[in-house]
């Protein structure tokens, strides 16, 4: 409901905006990728949630990514994919190369700053009123295709730039706040994989009399060589019964695939710490779990008395080594319970363990914050989109945002 005391108007997004497809372009043979280079090119996999996986782009000559001059990107550029997944959405916040987008993306870029702010044109594209327009846009085609004609037609309401402005500050606020977030699990991540390298492969902690040189770099002579199943309990996991593709009150139980949350359903098969890998297709994601969860029947479902250094020695399995299949990836329980480690004495042990601990419980806290933060950001996008929030009223520090929109009971950790 749109809130009438906001000023506004309906515009058509092409009388703003350029928006640019590749067409007559000649799609790029796999042999045509490069494994690293200057010219990066980005594809529908590159694009996330969090905006662009720099990670995940490919390279190019210096003659293919000149054939395209009018698509190469500029810093502040919206990416939206226009077949097959259509409607992922990315922002170009910067650049460190030149880049440009595969044939199945269009690049929004904003022709008049003065008259539309950017960050709020980016929230716009990400809220529901996208989604159905898309929806709306490519229904009943055989195969999905977001026209450019079509999209440059689209209307939508423009508040007017100080409410733009403001509504794009408390979003963005929160998108920080959850990238921040990230950003310290990552870390917290990255120094407990070192910590484990010092105590269990490097044996930091011991004399160098007391060590013996191995495969593992130095192992203590007391540690033991045995099979990775002597150490954990393994199972496949399951079908659930029912599922949906989105969360609901009656379907609230994540179902994990391989590498992410796939669905959700109703009932759990597990509410303890446990591990979930890949058993088919992807594999090497690594999924720390210890709330009601139905890992799905692609997965394995890991326990262990040693959570912390079962963990840290998953990360480090080679499984292209493991892989069974023929037409995809496949590992058994065999297999992984075959794996050769060392498992160092008990006190080490203890101490990793104890060490653990106290990083996943930061890890999990932070996590349930970014949790909590998209959901108040998902329940704020269509009602600042739609008007029906006079953002005049709010302040825009997060915290107060917090206040306002989450019960006490509910409150984010600090």
């Amino acid at each position: 409901m749109i809130n009438l005391s906001l000023e506004f108007e309906t515009v058509s997004l092409g009388e703003h905006l350029y928006i640019k497809g590749r067409i007559g372009w000649k799609g790029l043979k796999k042999e045509e990728y490069l494994e690293n280079g200057n010219y990066k090119i980005i594809n529908a996999t590159a694009i996330e949630d969090d905006g662009i996986n720099w990670n995940e782009c490919g390279y190019i000559t210096k003659d293919r990514f000149d054939e395209s001059p009018e698509i190469i990107l500029k810093e502040k550029d919206i990416l939206i994919s226009k077949d097959g997944t259509i409607g992922k959405i990315g922002y170009v916040k910067s650049l460190d190369g030149p880049s440009t987008v595969a044939s199945g993306i269009f690049v929004v870029r904003n022709l008049n700053e003065d008259y539309i702010n950017t960050d709020f044109l980016y929230h716009y594209f990400k809220s529901p009123f996208f989604k159905w327009f898309i929806k709306s846009a490519t229904e009943g085609s055989v195969i999905p295709h977001l026209y450019q004609r079509d999209f440059a037609d689209m209307e939508f309401i423009l508040f007017d730039l100080d409410t733009q402005n403001k509504c794009a500050k408390i979003l963005n606020n929160i998108d920080e706040k959850i990238r921040i977030n990230k950003e310290i699990n990552k870390n917290l991540e990255e120094q407990l994989s070192l910590i484990y390298d010092n105590h269990c492969v490097k044996c930091s902690a011991y004399d160098e009399g007391a060590l013996i040189k191995t495969d593992w770099e130095k192992t203590h002579k007391c540690w033991k060589n045995l099979d990775f199943g002597n150490i954990i309990q393994i199972a496949s996991g399951d079908r659930p019964n029912e599922k949906s593709e989105i969360k609901t009150s009656e379907f609230n139980i994540p179902i994990f695939g391989a590498s992410k949350i796939m669905g959700y359903t109703k009932e759990f098969s597990y509410n303890e710490d446990i591990l979930v890998i890949g058993r088919v297709g992807t594999h090497g994601v690594i999924q720390r779990v210890n709330y009601p969860c139905f890992p799905s029947d692609n997965t394995f479902v890991i326990k262990s008395n040693y959570y912390g250094f079962v963990y840290q020695l998953l990360k480090r399995i080679d499984y292209d080594s493991l892989n069974t299949g023929s037409t995809q990836p496949l590992i058994t329980q065999k297999s992984l319970k075959t794996v050769n480690i060392v498992l160092p004495d008990e006190n080490t042990l203890f101490e990793f363990e104890n060490i653990s601990k106290v990083f996943f419980d930061k890890i999990y806290i932070n996590q349930k914050e970014i949790t909590s933060l998209t959901r108040l950001r998902d329940i704020l996008l269509p009602k600042l989109m739609s008007g029906e929030i006079d953002v005049s009223k709010i302040n825009c520090d997060l915290n107060i945002i917090v206040s306002y929109f989450i019960p006490k009971n509910c409150k984010l950790s600090s």
